[in-house]
C-alpha cells in the first residue's frame, strides 16, 4: 500500500521507497503506474550520484632514467598523500628522490605537484621513480595515459596514468591544467595521449598482479616493459563530457551517504601538438 511517509523521510530520497510508492500507486490505481514508474526510473538513471556512490581511484605518475619532472599529481585536492617507490629493472633500489611541490607566487596553477629526479648513469636498467595517489573521484569515463618523450630520440621522459584528467582535482580547468608536466619543453619534447578502452585497461592492469614471491607492478612498468607506441595509428581525441571536479559549494565530505552530489564535467579540448596514439604489445 502507498506510505505518505515514502519517499521522503524527512531528510533524504530513498531510491527504493520511490520504486515501491509508484507500484503501490498503481496499484491503488492513483495514477498510471506504468508511466509514472517509467518517468521515475528515468529520473533515478539520470539522477546525480550520491555520497555513498563517491569511490576512490588511483593513479600515477613517473620519472624514467636519469633526469627530473615536475608532474601533475593525479587527484589533486582529492587525493590522499602519495606513495612513492623507486626501483630499476631488476627491482633494486636507485638513486632517486621524490618531493612534493607547493603552488608558490606566480604559478600558473594552482595544482598538486610532485618533484621526481633520478640520479646516476643515464640508460640504467629501466630505472623509475613513481608516485601512487589514490584519490577520491565518482568518475571514469575516459582513461588517459600521458607520455612525455623526447621529439628525436623518442626516450621517454616522464608518465601519467589515471581514470581521470589531469584538471581533475587540479582547478578543474582543462585549459590551464592541459597535461600533467610542469617541466615540458616543447622545443625538445612531445607529448602523447592515449586513451585506452576498459577491456584494454582490465588486461594491463591484470598483468600488474604478480605471485607471492615478487612485487606487483605499477601500470606505468607494465606500458614500459610490454607495450609500443604504435607509431602508425591516429585515433581521435575523446570528445564526451568527463569529470573534472566535485561542487565546492558545501564540504561533500561530511554530507549524509544519500546526500546527492553532481560532479563537475566539461569536454577537454584537445591541446595543440599533443599526438593521440595507441598502444600494441611488443
Amino acid at each position: 500500500m502507498y506510505d505518505s511517509s515514502k519517499p521522503a523521510n524527512g531528510t533524504s530520497l530513498v531510491s527504493a521507497d520511490i520504486r515501491e510508492n509508484f507500484r503501490a500507486l498503481k496499484e491503488d490505481d492513483i495514477v498510471e503506474g506504468v508511466a509514472a514508474l517509467g518517468i521515475v526510473e528515468g529520473m533515478l538513471a539520470a539522477s546525480a550520484v550520491t555520497q555513498a556512490k563517491l569511490k576512490t581511484s588511483s593513479g600515477s605518475v613517473s620519472q624514467v632514467d636519469v633526469g627530473s619532472s615536475l608532474l601533475t599529481l593525479p587527484g589533486g585536492e582529492y587525493g590522499f598523500y602519495p606513495r612513492h617507490a623507486q626501483a630499476d629493472g631488476l627491482n633494486r633500489v636507485t638513486n632517486g628522490t621524490a618531493g612534493l611541490f607547493h603552488s608558490g607566487a606566480g604559478n600558473r596553477a594552482a595544482a598538486c605537484y610532485v618533484y621526481l629526479s633520478m640520479a646516476g648513469t643515464a640508460g640504467g636498467a629501466g630505472q623509475t621513480i613513481t608516485s601512487y595517489q589514490r584519490y577520491v573521484t565518482s568518475s571514469g569515463e575516459v582513461f588517459w595515459i600521458f607520455i612525455l618523450r623526447d621529439k628525436i630520440t623518442k626516450d621517454i621522459k616522464a608518465m601519467y596514468q589515471a581514470p581521470d584528467h589531469p584538471c581533475f582535482g587540479n582547478g578543474g580547468k582543462p585549459l590551464v591544467v592541459q597535461h600533467p608536466f610542469g617541466s615540458y619543453d616543447p622545443e625538445t619534447q612531445e607529448i602523447i595521449v592515449i586513451n585506452p578502452t576498459e577491456k584494454e585497461v582490465t588486461e594491463m592492469k591484470g598483468r600488474c598482479e604478480k605471485g607471492e614471491d615478487e612485487p606487483d607492478k605499477d601500470l606505468l612498468e607494465i606500458i614500459t616493459e610490454e607495450y609500443d607506441i604504435d607509431e602508425n595509428s591516429s585515433p581521435k581525441w575523446p570528445t564526451k563530457e568527463v569529470t573534472v571536479g566535485l561542487p565546492k559549494d558545501r564540504d561533500w565530505k561530511r554530507d549524509p551517504d544519500d546526500t546527492k552530489v553532481t560532479p563537475i564535467k566539461k569536454v577537454i579540448p584537445q591541446p595543440k601538438g599533443v599526438l593521440v596514439k595507441k598502444l600494441r604489445r611488443k
